[in-house]
Order: structure tokens, then sequence, then C-alpha cells
């Protein structure tokens, strides 16, 4: 089974902000995951379980609130 592959509308809609602030700020935050294999920055994917490894390791307090995956 393959890992689940994440569009900046994915991580836009985790993080409840819209696509533009996704793009222009959380994915490049220092730390965040970089770029699925074969991804290009045209059209970025990121490895599903390397974002939410990510959003843990994030404190709450300095997070924005994202909502539990189901």
């Amino acid at each position: 089974m393959t890992d689940e592959i994440l569009t900046i509308d994915d991580i836009a809609s985790m993080y409840k902000v819209s696509r533009e602030r996704a793009r222009d700020c959380i994915v490049k935050q220092p730390g965040f995951p970089e770029l699925a294999p074969g991804s290009t920055w045209r059209l970025p994917r990121w490895v599903g379980a390397e974002v939410r490894a990510y959003i843990r390791r994030r404190s709450p307090q300095n997070s924005p609130r994202v909502r539990e995956a189901a």
C-alpha cells in the first residue's frame, strides 16, 4: 500500500486556511516536509504521513488548529 498523497488544497483544509495561505506560508515553514517523490513546485504533492508527523511535532500554541483526520 502506498502512502496517501496530499495536495495544497488538502493541506489548506487541514489547517482551515485559504489555499493561498497554505501555499505562501505553511508549506514554506522550516521543517515542513519536502515534496513527495516525482512532485514539482508546479504540481506539488506531499506524503500525508510526513505532513501529519510534522503537525504532531508542532507545539499547539505555535500551530494553527488542525482538524483531526478521519
